[in-house]
C-alpha cells in the first residue's frame, strides 16, 4: 500500500486489533489495522488488516 498524502511512501503497519475476547469463529473476524507512512510519517487509522478491502467498519482501537 502507498501513501496518498505524498504518493511514495510505503504504508507500514504499526497496530494490528486484537481479536475480542471468546469469539470462537477468529477465521471470519475482520480486523482493522493502523498504519504509518515510512517516507512522510502520516498515520492512516482503521485500515483493513485481514480482508484487504478498501472501505471497512471503524472500531475503536484504543483498548486493543
Amino acid at each position: 500500500m502507498f501513501c496518498k498524502e505524498c504518493k511514495n511512501g510505503i504504508l507500514d503497519v504499526i497496530r494490528v486489533e486484537k481479536y475480542p475476547e471468546g469469539l470462537k469463529d477468529k477465521i471470519a473476524y475482520q480486523r482493522l489495522c493502523d498504519v504509518q507512512c515510512l517516507s512522510c510519517g502520516k498515520i492512516y487509522y482503521s485500515q483493513p488488516f485481514d480482508w484487504g478491502k478498501s472501505i471497512n467498519e471503524v472500531r475503536d482501537l484504543k483498548n486493543g
